[in-house]
């Protein structure tokens, strides 16, 4: 049976919303060195962050209300919020000590992105910065997957929209129609340098 993405991160994420933020509550990975006889292992914790299914949500805010976002659980949505909850668990943890992704379905989904794909597109010469671009930068986002709503406005948009990113998009499975080679990095590898150890 394949993997579904949205069924695995709301297995394994704290959801809401459109937005998981999987590590604050979960345990951490560790990394121990071999155990000596009458020394304990030495263990480095990673705390790893995600987010998913943001479809253009910088704030908690609904568009077609013109009102905050509010659902019957209680949820709220957006990059403002994700911030505040990155922010505190890079203040406990140690901002090299975490990890932040996205999982895809990012610059489609509510007026705010449709305007900056067709009003006043980003790709347009002079173009403005994708507010999705502004506000995970801002954050500092380590890397983001590509989703099937990345490709709604084109290619030349999500170009755009990559080379106005800090961070790698990834694709493994999106290839290039000409060459079959990969259109996107399908992965990216960060060091993390564990206290102690030699670089």
């Amino acid at each position: 049976m394949p993997l579904n993405r949205r069924k695995f991160l709301k297995k394994s994420a704290v959801t809401g919303a459109g937005v998981a933020l999987a590590g604050a509550a979960a345990a951490p990975a560790q990394a121990a060195e071999k155990e000596r006889p009458g020394r304990p292992a030495k263990r480095y914790s990673l705390t790893v962050m995600g987010t998913t299914d943001l479809h253009g949500h910088v704030f908690n805010w609904d568009y077609f209300k013109d009102a905050e976002y509010a659902d019957a659980a209680g949820n709220a949505m957006g990059l403002a919020r994700v911030s505040t909850l990155v922010n505190k668990i890079r203040q406990e943890k140690g901002r090299r000590n975490t990890l932040l992704l996205d999982a895809g379905d990012t610059i489609q989904g509510t007026p705010l992105t449709y305007y900056f794909a067709k009003v006043d597109p980003i790709t347009a010469q002079h173009g403005p910065v994708h507010p999705m671009a502004q506000a995970m930068n801002a954050i500092g986002y380590d890397t983001a997957a590509l989703g099937n709503h990345e490709f709604n406005y084109g290619i030349e948009t999500l170009r755009k929209f990559e080379d106005q990113c800090h961070f790698p998009l990834l694709g493994a499975n999106a290839l290039d129609a000409k060459t079959q080679k990969p259109a996107f990095p399908p992965y990216f590898m960060k060091k993390f340098q564990v206290p102690g150890r030699r670089r």
